[in-house]
């Protein structure tokens, strides 16, 4: 399959009253036509930042795209400008957010916004974006479609504005969707139904997906591919089945860890990544989860290692003890936590 979106070296800083913060340091990745990627990470793992640089929307004056390429087909988006961009967002790039109700605008119906998103991007009549909106709101499994265009968003239940926001972003059929936590929000019932909901949308709408969480969990059930993000880096890019089997970096094997596994054999006994996040305005030349790390070393406080590739699969790695955490050893150095 030939790459949907290839982003090379993407760093973006935020301006603080700590000082600079990188939020995102040289992410480079790209993504296949027709896969659904997950990238998971902590909060302040930098995320839900790369996912607004792809789109333009990382908030200025503060924070600015210092370098990199993100190309969307054959055009890098950060040389498009005004109108040329917004052509893209929503038509060929769809975002779905974390919190529908701050999303939605409470004073429009559901129907008026879903049909301002057609006849923005589509050469539509006012009668057939409102058919088209009902269409969607019934792709999306909301019942009686056509009565809920009338709804405004306070009128409808969690589970249904996050449907909502999903029919917004299929509206001009997008060949990207990037949903950022869309499930976060929901009770645990809710958030099975909107994941089954995307798998067979993608399926049947032949999507290209990228599923931002921290929940290790959603994405071992829904991505082929999964990004591992630290501070501002990718540490750790591979297969699903492989990450999970045998992780090969330090904070993707803590993560694992951390969440309950039916098949793990000390049931019920999590193992919690020890210290706090880095402060992002004071990272210093080392990896910056050596002060976490249980194969921490001089060399790992000292010096960031590249990203390395681990097997013949495309499985890339940010750790000087990589082959360590790989085989299961106990740690390379001590920890200081």
């Amino acid at each position: 399959m030939a790459a949907l979106l290839d982003i090379r070296d993407l760093t973006v800083r935020f301006a603080t009253e700590d000082g600079r913060v990188d939020a995102v340091t040289g992410v480079s990745y790209s993504m296949e036509e027709g896969e659904i990627l997950g990238v998971v990470g902590e909060s302040g793992s930098g995320k839900s930042v790369h996912a607004l640089a792809i789109m333009q929307l990382v908030p200025a004056p503060h924070g600015r795209i210092e370098t990199g390429e993100i190309w969307f087909r054959e055009s890098d988006l950060l040389t498009l400008k005004g109108a040329n961009m917004r052509r893209v967002r929503g038509k060929q790039i769809a975002m779905i957010f974390q919190d529908p109700i701050s999303s939605l605008n409470p004073v429009y119906t559901a129907g008026f916004q879903i049909r301002e998103t057609l006849r923005r991007h589509l050469d539509i009549s006012q009668r057939a974006a409102t058919s088209r909106a009902a269409e969607l709101l019934d792709l999306v499994g909301i019942p009686d479609a056509r009565q809920r265009l009338r709804s405004y968003p306070h009128e409808l239940s969690g589970g249904m504005r996050q449907r909502v926001m999903i029919a917004m972003a299929l509206a001009c059929d997008p060949k990207l969707i990037i949903a950022d936590e869309p499930t976060t929000a929901l009770d645990v019932t809710i958030q099975a139904q909107i994941i089954e909901l995307i798998k067979r949308l993608q399926v049947e709408l032949d999507l290209t997906v990228m599923w931002i969480s921290h929940d290790l969990g959603i994405i071992a059930g829904l991505a082929d591919r999964v990004n591992v993000m630290y501070a501002g880096y990718i540490v750790e890019r591979g297969l699903v089945k492989d990450i999970y089997a045998r992780p090969r970096h330090p904070y993707t094997a803590g993560l694992l860890e951390s969440v309950p596994r039916l098949d793990r054999k000390t049931a019920g006994k999590l193992k919690p990544i020890p210290g706090r996040p880095p402060n992002l305005a004071r990272l210093g030349t080392g990896c910056p989860f050596a002060p976490r790390c249980r194969h921490g070393d001089d060399r790992c406080r000292a010096e960031m290692p590249d990203a390395e590739a681990s097997d013949q699969d495309g499985h890339m790695v940010r750790c000087w003890h990589w082959r360590h955490v790989a085989s299961g050893e106990t740690g390379a150095g001590e920890s200081h936590a």
